[in-house]
């Protein structure tokens, strides 16, 4: 062998790393760069994935192949035609499909796009139908081919290496140093001050998504002649994920990050591919690649801000007055009843072909509603559920057929499944929105390739064993069907339960507003990896129904794109309702399976869905539940009652609680040794030498501070002084450069958020938000969780007695506080002066022994502060709580408090009564002297500041 050839075939452990191994890496990675290049754009604009980016190429790929080979033009022509195709493609999407997602969680534009990538890659067949094939798709002319070493390298891998660094230098030229470009960068960073600027956002958002997909199309059409064999599918997840995997890396914000990174990505493949054992590997090392940048990034994906959009789980109350009608209560029964007669008597009615397609649906729905529970109640987009089923079903074989006991082999698929499941969501328990959905991407497309192909899981296929009923074998696909309906049953029943426990509830409130849900003492890394080992195991048993139906098992019956059907099917059906997957299984699931619907047929298919998405926030269930308020109004209608007297309740946005006397005695039983105050007593809380830095800005300035029992401590200072980072120390909100926190005697320092609020240091936060799409009344039985909190297992089980105690109190605590108008309307329905009240409400149940108040009387009127002021004298006097309460209200601080202190630049400035802070000079000269509007605002019942002669210091 020459030195030339050693080079080029040099051998490390197997793999093959020669230089022309790392070319056509190098080759390829360009390729992903550019993909990468343009999920970046998109996200950096819309705020979430594109997960049609790969199918927009295919499409721009399809034209340009029927321009070349079906009508003979030539490809220099048809080469901008096709992009610019896939431009005006993905600008329509922007257009026609997120700007209509305006104000709706970024979850809901992704699973739109997951909807157009279906519908994009099936018209593209429809343009072209012999799709994107490796073997006949043009190739670049006049470009040379030549061999390196024993790989040939031809004219697409020479422009990809021309074409993709002078797209790089011409996107950044054009974002940095034109004027459109400027503008989509301003845009991009802030919608609201660029609208300032005159920058229409939306535009320049289009122009975004259309120079995205016209850089999809280019990779697309470049990487399409260098596989041979490529299917139209390839292009959809797989090669998303290799574009993701660099975009990724470069936290979804910066271009070359990006590009270089998907540069290394597909030399690492190329190595991968040399070796014959690691070749189906490549899925599995990127999807941990990627996992391995998500832990390293901690701030990718989170939806801090993003509190709104979300829509209310579970179907619309009824009127209470309603529940009297005979016929109503009877209406939910019947249906059930009726339902599960016709679902067994077609057992006995279809052909064991239509059986099988009826356990599919079965199986599906039962997957779907994992995807509900983590999706539609929890608000977390979730794209490996099928590849849990696929574990779920393999593991079940084997034990069955091993031990001979069918219902271990159900234990065990489902125990795995959920296991594999909560192993897989770690990652996503400190990230929301992009963190989970690009993970189990991941793990779908790895589980496809590698884990189920291994011989513990399916190796070459299986034959799983039927269940058995008394001896008899459920061998022939009617009977069969039977065993899949009694799983679905068992399904709803548990996510039915946990949907309406405290679980489900804690997992809505994280959902809405996360920092409010810790408050109250919702415990969020237990309480999510809950929900991903329970979606799991749900997601495991549909895939025993599945699996067990099946004569041979194979990798072939849970593809990747699976997950995508049933994420579809619950979208369809309804993400707020249980039975939403299984209404859109029938449909998704179901119709292909009884009629043979061709290619147009299946892009009708997912048009369809894909309009539920953008029309029908509710989907087809909520049309259902439309349809059932209907009859329920006639029945209400025959029994005397009238509808919309009934349904029209009184106007309480205007009304506040505050006008009634909130009557307190007796409703608590207080600390005893929390009310021991005195000059001797011990600190309560005592907060030493705390320090908080931001870059080079100083929030909190070493600050020293103690809150004795029962005492209330008023903090004052100007906007910008630190007060609300104090608080945020002191609740476990964030972690102070220096100093500690102790509680009770206890270093908090380190303590959650959570266990804070459960040992009695409790806040409150300033917007008051809460939870909006819960009403009142199960708003504070979240923050009844303190005192009974939810068990997993028994809220599966549906046991009424632990969330029947939290109700009560919560039905004694509204009453007491004046809220009984508002008890069925959600947080999102109030004033902000209710909402404060509810979140006192919800403060009362906690029970705290130290409450926070950041700004108490914000958005309360000025005649009702008195008010506010009587109520939380009454809760110290009441519960003993001690309070440090930050407020510009300044009368109602010095009426309230016992020891004031003032904050400026993020240091204690001055401490002592209300009077001595309020003449101290340095407060009068940095917040009282420029804020006389806080000293008026309640009325003028204190003396006024006396100002100090010139020159005192």
């Amino acid at each position: 062998m020459s030195a030339t050839e050693a080079v080029l075939a040099m051998d490390v452990m197997g793999f093959q790393i020669g230089i022309d191994r790392l070319i056509i890496g190098v080759f390829t990675g360009l390729t992903y760069g550019m993909l990468a290049v343009g999920l970046v754009l998109v996200y950096r604009s819309s705020k979430f994935v594109n997960f049609a980016h790969g199918s927009i190429g295919a499409f721009g790929a399809s034209v340009l192949g029927l321009l070349v080979v079906d009508w003979g033009t030539p490809y220099f022509v048809a080469f901008p035609v096709a992009i610019a195709v896939a431009a005006l493609l993905a600008g329509g999407i922007e257009v026609g499909v997120v700007r209509r997602l305006a104000g709706r969680p970024s979850l809901i534009g992704m699973i739109a796009t997951l909807g157009l990538s279906q519908f994009i890659l099936i018209m593209a067949l429809l343009v072209n139908s012999d799709g994107v094939s490796g073997f006949t798709f043009p190739e670049p002319p006049f470009l040379p081919s030549f061999t390196l070493g024993t790989t040939p390298v031809g004219p697409s891998y020479l422009a990809m290496l021309l074409l993709a660094p002078a797209v790089l230098l011409g996107l950044a030229w054009f974002l940095r140093r034109t004027r459109q470009g400027l503008a989509i960068r301003a845009a991009a960073d802030s919608a609201d001050t660029a609208a300032l600027e005159g920058i229409r956002a939306p535009r320049m958002a289009s122009y975004a998504w259309a120079i995205a997909g016209g850089i999809a199309a280019l990779s697309a059409i470049l990487v399409t002649p260098t596989t041979a064999g490529q299917s139209i599918e390839t292009l959809g997840p797989d090669l998303l994920l290799k574009g993701l995997a660099g975009a990724v890396i470069a936290r979804m914000t910066s271009i070359p990050i990006a590009f270089w990174a998907s540069i290394a990505i597909g030399v690492l493949e190329q190595i991968l591919l040399s070796n014959p054992d690691t070749r189906g590997l490549v899925p599995v090392v990127i999807g941990i690649v990627i996992v391995v940048a998500l832990l390293r990034q901690p701030t990718l994906g989170r939806a801090d801000t993003e509190r709104g959009g979300w829509r209310r789980v579970g179907s619309p109350p009824v009127p209470a007055a309603y529940k009297a009608v005979r016929a109503i209560r009877l209406t939910p029964p019947v249906v059930v009843i009726g339902s599960v007669t016709v679902a067994v008597a077609l057992a006995y009615l279809v052909s064991n072909e239509t059986a099988s397609v009826l356990t599919s649906v079965a199986g599906f729905a039962i997957v779907g509603l994992s995807v509900g529970l983590i999706t539609g109640v929890a608000g977390q987009l979730s794209l490996g559920q099928f590849a849990y089923a696929g574990i779920g079903a393999a593991v079940s074989a084997h034990l069955a057929n091993s031990s001979g006991n069918f219902v271990l082999g159900i234990l065990g698929g489902v125990a795995v499944a959920a296991v594999v499941s909560a192993l897989v969501g770690i990652p996503a328990l400190r990230l929301k929105g992009l963190a989970l959905a690009v993970s189990t991407l991941a793990f779908a497309l790895a589980t496809t390739a590698w884990v189920l192909r291994l011989d513990i899981f399916l190796g070459d296929g299986i034959s799983p064993a039927k269940p058995t009923w008394f001896g008899y074998p459920m061998n022939l696909a009617r009977d069969y069907y039977l065993f899949a309906i009694l799983m679905l049953a068992l399904g709803v029943f548990v996510c039915a339960n946990l949907w309406r426990s405290g679980f489900g509830r804690s997992l809505q409130a994280l959902r809405d507003n996360e920092d409010a849900a810790r408050a109250f003492t919702v415990p969020r890394t237990m309480r999510k990896l809950q929900l991903y080992a329970v979606s799991g195991a749900i997601a495991g048993l549909g895939g025993v129904v599945i699996g067990h139906g099946q004569m041979t098992l194979t990798v072939n019956s849970f593809p990747a794109t699976a997950s995508i059907d049933v994420v579809a099917l619950t979208v369809v059906g309804g993400l707020g309702l249980v039975i939403g997957p299984l209404v859109g299984a029938l449909i998704i699931v179901g119709l292909p399976g009884l009629v043979i619907l061709g290619i147009p047929g299946q892009a009708a298919l997912a048009l369809g869905w894909l309009l539920v998405v953008v029309l029908l926030p509710d989907g087809l269930g909520g049309i259902g539940m439309r349809m059932r308020d209907r009859w329920y109004d006639w029945l209400a209608a025959r029994a005397g009652l009238d509808p919309a007297a009934v349904r029209t309740e009184p106007d309480v946005t205007q009304r506040s609680p505050l006008q009634r006397s909130a009557q307190l005695d007796g409703l608590f039983t207080p600390d005893t040794q929390d009310l021991e105050a005195g000059p001797g007593a011990t600190p309560l809380l005592v907060v030493n030498d705390i320090s908080r830095h931001f870059g080079g800005v100083v929030a909190v300035d070493h600050v020293d501070l103690e809150v004795g029992p029962g005492e209330i401590v008023g903090v004052i200072g100007p906007n910008g002084a630190g007060k609300t980072t104090l608080f945020e120390i002191i609740a476990g909100f964030t972690a102070p450069d220096t100093g500690a926190i102790f509680f009770a005697d206890r270093d908090m320092t380190k303590a959650t958020p959570e266990h804070r609020a459960t040992a009695g240091l409790v806040r409150s936060f300033q917007d008051a938000a809460l939870f909006p799409t819960m009403t009142v009344r199960e708003t504070v039985m979240v923050a009844g969780e303190r005192t009974h909190p939810s068990r997993l297992a028994v809220a599966a089980l549906g046991t009424p007695f632990p969330d029947r105690l939290k109700a009560n109190r919560a039905d004694e605590l509204i009453d007491r506080m004046g809220l009984g108008p508002f008890a069925g309307r959600t947080i999102a329905e109030l004033s902000t002066g209710t909402r404060r009240v509810v979140e006192l409400t919800c403060l009362l149940a906690l029970e705290p022994r130290v409450l926070l108040l950041d700004e108490p009387s914000a958005g309360i009127a000025q005649n009702e502060c008195e008010a506010l002021g009587d109520l939380l004298l009454d809760v110290r006097r009441e519960l003993g709580t001690a309070m440090v309460v930050i407020e510009h209200d300044l009368p109602l601080l010095s009426r309230l408090c016992d020891r004031m202190v003032a904050m400026n630049l993020g240091r204690l400035v001055a401490s002592g009564t209300p009077d001595e802070v309020r003449s101290h000079p340095e407060v009068i000269s940095s917040y009282l002297g420029s804020d006389h509007a806080a000293i008026e605002r309640s009325g003028s019942h204190l003396a006024p500041v006396t100002p100090l002669p010139a020159g005192t210091p």
